[in-house]
């Protein structure tokens, strides 16, 4: 509404408050001081809304006025802000602008995530966001990137952190823009063969990725955010499948079981994602039902219950561990994982055991250029990526 009435304001070429006052007290058959008395505004006060003189408004007597010309407020306000100090249209500005950040972002989250700085004023959060999203201004991220992402059956998020994921993963993909084509059956002749490069922790997973690229499907990495639960992602951007995986939980074998279980929903709920443009892992999501199926595909695909039933009575001897899960072809990691996940199953706690099996995710980080939060602007570390998976 403000927004509109600045807008028109700016455009506004028609009569003046003083010109519409002279006509309508010829009209009325009042003079100036009449109706001055009558309206109980001043004679000072109504110069300085006639002449723009105020530095602030008195927004009663301005009402005052537009009653007296019979004006609807909407226009009252777009006569009145024509031409007005630029300092109360900054200051107007500023106040839709603030409560327009604070509507759809959580401040205080993006504050611990590193992404504003608790000194940023409104015209360094105004930049902020922009420069990150590449957007001409910050009210582009509620009504462009809705449209691209939202539907009719599924709106925005109340939750904003998880809007703010969702909307930079899909900027993200929209700037790497794969060029290769998807093609379902190169994936179903990839899948088998990623299974080896999860023994490779500082290559392995760039690797696959530069693979999935190469048949048309992108995949990025990227950390978690404060307050989410997201596990991975697909999006379907320009009719092709786009995959994020987050390092929730922070543990190597989750990564490498959420790569996998994204890779079902692409080869198998395409069509279902399609028509909402993504899907969450790890979320709640009512138009997607396919969960334990992919769940059941990542835990099979990467150790078969029947390989698991062998090696979970010999868990405790790390060299049987290793040796089995080299003829597996996995690393070491993924057998204490599903371990630990069957062990919760029936409500034993191996949580805390084996920590010293599970790789340090900075080994896995350091070769892959990372879709993080604290980089400036999406566009650049979007190149990069898109130069890292390009082979």
């Amino acid at each position: 509404m403000v927004t509109k009435i600045l807008s028109q304001s700016f455009n506004y070429k028609g009569p003046t408050l003083e010109e519409l006052l002279i006509e309508k007290l010829e009209n009325s058959g009042l003079n100036k001081t009449q109706f001055e008395k009558l309206a109980g505004i001043e004679r000072k006060s109504l110069d300085a809304i006639i002449n723009k003189t105020s530095k602030q408004t008195d927004i009663n007597k301005l009402i005052k006025l537009g009653e007296f010309l019979e004006i609807s407020l909407e226009n009252l306000l777009i006569i009145h802000y024509n031409e007005r100090s630029a300092e109360e249209l900054k200051e107007l500005q500023d106040s839709m602008d603030i409560t327009f950040i604070n509507k759809f972002f959580d401040l205080k989250a993006l504050l611990t995530l590193g992404f504003i700085k608790k000194t940023d004023d409104i015209d360094n959060l105004k930049n902020r966001i922009s420069k990150f999203f590449g957007l001409n201004s910050i009210y582009e991220y509620d009504v462009e990137l809705n449209e691209a992402l939202y539907s009719r059956t599924k709106k925005s998020f109340s939750d904003k952190m998880k809007d703010f994921w969702i909307k930079s993963s899909y900027k993200y993909f929209e700037t790497i823009d794969n060029p290769n084509e998807y093609n379902r059956n190169s994936l179903i002749d990839l899948i088998p063969k990623i299974k080896p490069y999860t023994k490779n922790i500082e290559k392995g997973l760039m690797t696959v990725f530069q693979a999935l690229y190469n048949i048309g499907v992108t995949v990025i990495f990227q950390p978690s955010l404060p307050k989410t639960q997201i596990r991975g992602a697909t999006f379907i951007i320009n009719k092709k499948p786009c995959v994020v995986i987050t390092d929730l939980n922070k543990n190597y074998a989750t990564i490498w079981f959420a790569l996998i279980h994204e890779l079902h929903h692409v080869l198998y709920d395409l069509d279902i994602i399609e028509k909402t443009t993504y899907h969450l892992s790890g979320e709640p999501d009512l138009f997607l039902i396919q969960e334990d199926r992919a769940n059941e595909f990542a835990g099979e695909y990467l150790l078969s219950k029947e390989k698991m039933r062998y090696i979970e009575k010999l868990i405790h001897n790390k060299l049987i561990v290793e040796k089995f899960a080299n003829e597996c072809q996995i690393h070491p990691s993924i057998i204490y994982s599903q371990f630990q996940w069957r062990q919760a199953e029936i409500g034993n706690d191996y949580w805390g055991a084996f920590k010293d099996r599970f790789p340090k995710m900075s080994n896995l980080t350091k070769n892959l250029n990372i879709a993080n939060w604290d980089i400036e602007e999406i566009k650049e570390t979007a190149n990069r990526i898109k130069e890292l998976l390009t082979v």
